[in-house]
């Protein structure tokens, strides 16, 4: 297992499907951006995420542009072009995401509840 860690911005709308054995699963790209200066460029992630953390991720309302950080297992598979010549490309499973602030200032500004150890009786009525 190779496991990484990293943050970046969902490059299209998240649209949950079912596989054939009924289990829910979304497929999206992460743009993550590595480097600085002149050497500063985006890397294209494909993941995908499976059951309970696909549906957490549509529910959640992530969608294009949206800034996450995924930690999953990175895998490099083979696959076969359509001219027939065959190829490798990365591939990460997505056991666990959560939104980053992007440290741009949003054009409406909303509210967010504030927290403490007061507002919460336990770890259950924490936000996810």
């Amino acid at each position: 297992m190779i496991q990484i860690t990293t943050v970046g911005r969902v490059t299209a709308d998240l649209e949950l499907k079912e596989s054939a054995k009924k289990v829910p699963y979304l497929r999206f790209d992460l743009a993550v951006t590595k480097g600085y200066g002149e050497g500063k460029h985006t890397v294209f992630l494909p993941c995908w995420a499976f059951q309970s953390v696909a549906q957490r991720m549509e529910s959640a309302g992530v969608k294009k542009g949206s800034q996450i950080m995924i930690s999953g297992d990175l895998d490099v598979v083979d696959f076969e072009r359509r001219d027939g010549s065959k190829g490798k490309a990365n591939k990460v499973s997505v056991y666990d995401w959560q939104f980053v602030a992007s440290g741009k200032k949003e054009e409406k500004e909303e509210s967010a509840p504030v927290y403490d150890e007061h507002t919460c009786a336990d770890e259950d009525d924490l936000p996810m």
